[in-house]
């Protein structure tokens, strides 16, 4: 059995009720505008992109309906899964046996998309900008879209536009869609010990940073930014990391925080320099070494200066 994680797993809560420090209410506007950007409704968009084809404005002025037109499906569960359709929205729920809902599918999207690199075999439907859903596909949910469906098979393609990435400290695989590094992804857990290490790392979180995480759930949060590369941890805080910017937020002393913001082509030289570097580096929750860094690559970047840096008289370095 597997599954991915994202907005609707059962480890995922409201980003905008993370704190900095429980003593604070100063969050960095990176993380949440990274996160915003991912709290979609499946559902609603796979509506949305459904309401304006040029058939229904066909069928709509010539007083035709376009439900003849539409599949119909009944529900089908097998051993781990359980697939709802939705025939109004032409999508499929997907559930593990768990009831732990894996995503929304449109019909139009069951197919095959197979890695050339790995063999491996994805699911994958896109809801809208840095919106998908991602499963790695086994031989279970494979015969069971096959048997609501009604097919012998479903159909086979190259996996283009996502890139198949693996966390270094977990083993962990997560998908990328194409131009979106550092603002989206999905982690794929494909077996019981990818989530038994998943599960490691979001207890590390909640018990590493207590003024930081007030939840189990907000744990898994930053394990799942981790393993897609847009968190990391240090001895004092954690530093997030995106394509709109970066920032520290401190366990102890919230005045140690800081945020600064720069543009996506500053992102990649980052991301490329950490490709080759990241092992070396040390105290990297001081903005002093990040700004060395910044320089070393070239490219612009604004701090962003928090009420309390500008009350204490002083900028955190």
């Amino acid at each position: 059995m597997i599954g991915s994680i994202g907005a609707e797993s059962r480890y995922s809560t409201g980003y905008n009720n993370l704190k900095p420090n429980r003593n604070q209410n100063k969050w960095a506007d990176t993380l949440a505008q990274t996160v915003d950007k991912e709290d979609i409704s499946s559902r609603a968009d796979i509506n949305r992109a459904k309401k304006s084809t040029v058939m229904d404005s066909y069928l709509a002025l010539s007083g035709k309906t376009i439900n003849t037109l539409k599949q119909e499906y009944s529900e089908y569960e097998s051993e781990n899964y359980r697939i709802v359709p939705d025939n109004e929205a032409e999508c499929f729920d997907i559930y593990n046996k768990d009831g732990e809902r894996l995503g929304a599918f449109s019909y139009s999207d069951i197919k095959i998309r197979q890695d050339e690199t790995t063999g491996k075999q994805f699911l994958i439907s896109e809801h809208g900008t840095m919106s998908y859903d991602a499963l790695v596909l086994d031989d279970e949910l494979k015969d069971a879209l096959q048997n609501v469906m009604d097919k012998d098979s479903l159909d086979v393609e190259t996996l283009q536009g996502f890139t198949l990435n693996t966390h270094s400290g977990t083993g962990i695989q997560y998908l990328v869609k194409d131009g979106e590094k550092g603002r989206g992804g999905k982690v794929l857990l494909q077996n019981e010990a990818d989530r038994k290490r998943y599960e490691e790392l979001a207890e590390m979180y909640f018990d590493k940073y207590p003024n930081l995480i007030e939840s189990r759930e907000e744990g898994f949060i930053w394990a799942d930014l981790e393993i897609r590369g847009m968190a990391k941890r240090t001895d004092q805080g954690i530093i997030s990391i995106g394509a709109d910017g970066m920032s520290y937020s401190d366990n102890e002393n919230y005045k140690n925080n800081w945020s600064v913001r720069f543009s996506g082509s500053m992102y990649e030289k980052l991301y490329e320099w950490l490709q080759n570097n990241k092992d070396s580096m040390e105290e990297i929750h001081k903005f002093s070494t990040w700004q060395k860094v910044f320089d070393e690559i070239g490219g612009t970047y604004e701090r962003v200066w928090s009420k309390e840096e500008l009350d204490q008289g002083y900028l955190n370095n």
